[in-house]
């Protein structure tokens, strides 16, 4: 070997460990963090400790450990229900937006005609004529207060549809060479605002509805904030299997669901075991919605890891980094039972035929 091949190996693993040190380092702090006494992470002279001198499961029972406080001693909940509340809202919305976006993914990929690459420009304009076209609804429903009823926000949302529609029609008469006015573009507009900027509509919805603080309204809302991704994530693993076994199937007397579900979706279940995996992370982690969207109820783990701050040390930094634990084993469990499906459906597609 030769001294540049040498020193060219030795830059490359220090690259590799430097990088490794830098995704690996939080994980270390926050495990050395929840088994440090509180003197250890609360010191007033600002000493760091890089290994806990004293190892305690303080912190772990602080966590879990509901307490009553008496006089001006706040009040103290277990982490135990934010916990459950996750588990049940993180795995509805999942299900919800796997089965939807699964179904709708395998239709555009198979009954989608539309072709070609959609621009920035392009996109970025039909959302402004969208939203130059619901300003005056808006305003009118707002100005009546149907707004604030059930059957205005339904209204309203129908006529938002019929007008992105209308738009995306009148658009593909001046532009040919994309997927202007087609179905999966509208599904991928819902990704296309910040969240903070749709939660606000959101927010007087499910107020409407009687949603908030409910699992079935945070299951509902995880379940559409994802389902773009299940639906584009799903397309493509679709595109990659060769349509011509869907007319085999259907040849040798099976129909559409029957080709989806017997041959289809079996060849499939790699990319929709990393499809659920990544939307399961998404709601887990989710804590804007959460935050606006709860109460006192179905509190999830982010929001609760947010109210563990105390007068006495302030920000709770060692039963924060106890949870942190707890919050990561469910999707690393998740992600060890469907490990024989989650490599071939995260390179599925990396050849083309």
């Amino acid at each position: 070997m030769s001294q540049t091949k040498l020193w060219q190996q030795i830059v490359r693993y220090i690259l590799v460990l430097f990088v490794a040190f830098l995704a690996l380092f939080p994980t270390y702090w926050m495990v050395g963090m929840a088994f440090k006494p509180k003197a250890e992470w609360t010191s007033a002279a600002g000493t760091i400790y890089w290994l806990p001198q004293n190892p305690t499961l303080e912190n772990f029972q602080t966590t879990f450990t509901e307490y009553r406080g008496k006089f001006f001693r706040g009040n103290q909940t277990s982490a135990l229900p934010a916990v459950y509340n996750s588990i049940v809202v993180s795995t509805g919305g999942t299900i919800f937006a796997v089965i939807i976006g699964t179904l709708a993914a395998y239709g555009l990929s198979r009954f989608n005609t539309d072709t070609g690459e959609f621009p920035f420009y392009v996109a970025l304009s039909r959302l402004l004529f969208l939203m130059v076209a619901l300003m005056p609804f808006m305003l009118l429903y707002s100005y009546f207060g149907w707004i604030n009823s059930w059957y205005g926000i339904l209204s309203l949302t129908a006529v938002g549809i019929l007008a992105d529609q209308l738009i995306g029609k009148i658009m593909a008469l001046y532009y040919t060479r994309g997927p202007v006015g087609n179905l999966s573009f509208s599904i991928l507009q819902l990704r296309m605002f910040p969240p903070i900027a749709i939660m606000i509509p959101v927010m007087i919805m499910w107020a409407a509805f009687n949603l908030i603080d409910t699992w079935y309204g945070l299951v509902l809302i995880y379940g559409v904030i994802t389902f773009p991704f299940v639906v584009w994530l799903m397309k493509s693993f679709f595109d990659d299997i060769p349509q011509e076994l869907d007319e085999a199937a259907i040849v040798d007397g099976s129909s559409h669901w029957g080709a989806f579900f017997k041959v289809v979706l079996p060849l499939a279940k790699g990319g929709l075991a990393s499809t659920a995996l990544f939307v399961f992370i998404l709601n887990w982690s989710d804590f804007l919605v959460a935050l606006l969207l709860t109460n006192k109820d179905w509190v999830t783990i982010p929001v609760f890891l947010n109210r563990l701050v105390s007068a006495e040390t302030g920000q709770q930094y060692g039963p924060k980094a106890a949870l942190g634990i707890v919050a990561a084993i469910p999707p690393i469990i998740f992600g060890i039972m469907i490990q024989r499906y989650l490599v071939r459906g995260l390179t599925f597609g990396a050849i083309k035929k």
